[in-house]
């Protein structure tokens, strides 16, 4: 249990609506897990920050054991759904006419430490929101103002989002038993040549960032239909 409260400290703030081990013995049981802390966007202008997010790091939203009974067609139904938001910042000068990076929310859930579909071992997250932004200009070559080191002659565009995200992960045929389930995201950014980048905390210019929350999970386990060919993987 230790473990778990340390698992949602990181993840800013979160409460655990279900039992840590949450027991799915018949069909249509439901756990939920809650995170409470909201990621908003710095909206007064023309200050350093402007635009900023205020919620940064990934985190867990869930870690929990399932408990299923031994059954051929249980399937668990997995829906984390997440406020995410998204900086970007690309500035032009007259030594850097091009600028562009990008920030992206993945989540990823697993099961038994393996991904749940539509997750694979090869994409192991599924993006809830991403952004690439590039801002190019060639006044500085039009404007005779502008050939030199003058720090006036600059664009800057600030790019920030907040959108609300739900997914619905599917676990087939999981057989009976206890499983462990875990539920998280993170955040991954991208520098102006498309190579990795730490999302920044402190939006400065020429940086991508991301935020995330509220954000809930539920889980219920269900059969499918055997009927209608049951669940098919594309």
């Amino acid at each position: 249990m230790k473990k778990l409260i340390i698992a949602f400290a990181l993840s800013v703030v979160a409460t655990l609506v279900a039992p840590t081990n949450a027991l799915a013995q018949s069909s249509g049981n439901f756990a939920a897990s809650i995170q409470k802390t909201q990621c908003t966007i710095n909206t007064v202008g023309g200050l350093p920050n402007s635009g900023g997010l205020n919620n940064n790091g990934g985190g867990t939203l869930l870690e929990t054991y399932i408990q299923t009974p031994n059954s051929k067609f249980t399937t668990l139904l997995i829906a984390p759904s997440l406020v995410t938001g998204l900086f970007t910042n690309t500035a032009v000068t007259t030594s850097m006419p091009t600028s562009a990076n990008s920030a992206a929310v993945v989540v990823k859930v697993t099961l038994d430490g393996k991904p749940v579909l539509p997750a694979t071992s090869d994409s192991p997250g599924v993006i809830y929101d991403q952004r690439f932004q590039q801002l190019s200009t060639n006044i500085f070559d039009k404007i005779d103002n502008c050939q030199g080191a003058d720090p006036e002659c600059n664009i800057d565009l600030v790019l920030s989002t907040l959108s609300a995200h739900s997914f619905n992960f599917i676990a087939p045929n999981v057989g009976g038993g206890v499983h462990s389930l875990k539920v998280e995201w993170e955040f991954v950014c991208t520098d102006s040549n498309g190579n990795p980048a730490p999302c920044t905390q402190t939006y400065t210019v020429n940086t991508a960032g991301a935020c995330a929350g509220p954000g809930t999970v539920t889980v219920q386990q269900v059969k499918a239909f055997t009927q209608s060919g049951g669940i098919v993987v594309q």
